[in-house]
């Protein structure tokens, strides 16, 4: 199995990426990815103020997937999220929820195992790993790994783990996948800027729809019972009028409902969440659930393996 290691990174996405590898369709590889901080902190006397910022979430790859094209879909599934054993997590004063809250600097190193994360002696809780940054080579222009945008990125979305299905609308050759910022852990909202930090090992299959008649614009989710669309935008606002709009236009597509029974389809069932509310960009999501698409057990699309 091919793994790709976690030297191999890239700190933005881009039109001019360059693969690191290429892979066929129905080929499951293996992605090592830092932390967000690069490993730059090691412990709690190593402070956010010390960090280069300019080594700030790395994202694993690219990989080009061969015959990919630009208006085809690159399907990823994730198969595993194998954890390391501690995370971390900081404070920046100015930054975040709470971030006029903080006269200094924090970092707080957390123990992980297979299971749960140690937040303090004497709190712990069941890791949910998820993954922060993950997309496809951009159109035309240069996006930092730290920002999100159509082509995915730094979506910070926790439905984003094992057992999810993702679809990227391919804007270069290849599609060029990468993916990073992996947490054992983060709550919806992400308030203190970052989650359970920590380093990984991400197992994938990845696929391709050629030339859907339907083409997101932005990455769409399925999970086993729900599918989803993620929105960004300057205000949670127009994040969240981002992905609903999104969720109509792909609830419209595959059922062939009027956009009126839709539109109180998903106020009756759709659930509207947020993701992160502490990056320029703030992030939020539509959840629909999949018997929607008149089968509990159908894809949106039908991909090549």
């Amino acid at each position: 199995m091919l793994r790709i290691r976690r030297e191999k990174i890239t700190y933005r996405f881009s039109p001019d990426l360059k693969p690191v590898a290429e892979v066929s369709p129905g080929e499951i590889i293996e992605v090592e990815t830092h932390d967000c901080f690069t490993g730059q902190l090691k412990s709690e006397e190593d402070l956010i103020s010390e960090v280069d910022f300019s080594r700030v979430n790395p994202a694993t790859g690219p990989v080009a997937v061969k015959g990919a094209r630009p208006g085809d879909l690159l399907v990823v599934d994730i198969e595993n999220i194998a954890l390391g054993d501690r995370g971390f997590m900081v404070t920046i004063p100015g930054e975040g929820a709470f971030g006029s809250r903080f006269s200094s600097p924090t970092t707080k190193v957390i123990p992980v195992d297979k299971t749960k994360f140690q937040f303090n002696p004497s709190l712990s809780f069941p890791i949910r790993p998820m993954i922060g940054v993950i997309g496809v080579a951009t159109e035309k222009k240069a996006v930092p790994c730290g920002e999100i945008g159509d082509h995915g990125g730094n979506m910070d979305a926790t439905v984003i783990t094992e057992g999810s299905r993702l679809y990227f609308l391919v804007r270069k050759e290849g599609g060029l996948l990468a993916l990073g910022d992996v947490h054992a852990g983060m709550g919806d909202g992400e308030v203190v800027i970052c989650g359970v930090e920590i380093p990984a090992l991400v197992r994938l299959k990845l696929g391709l729809v050629k030339a859907p008649d339907y083409k997101p614009l932005r990455p769409v989710v399925e999970l086993k019972d729900s599918f989803i669309t993620i929105g960004h935008g300057p205000s949670l606002d127009k994040a969240a009028q981002q992905a609903l709009d999104d969720m109509i236009d792909l609830v419209v597509n595959k059922t062939g409902m009027e956009i009126a029974e839709a539109a109180m389809l998903l106020s009756a069932v759709g659930d509207l969440k947020v993701c992160q509310i502490v990056d320029p960009q703030k992030t939020a999501r539509v959840e629909m659930p999949r018997i929607v698409l008149g089968d509990s057990n159908a894809s949106l699309w039908k991909a090549k393996f």
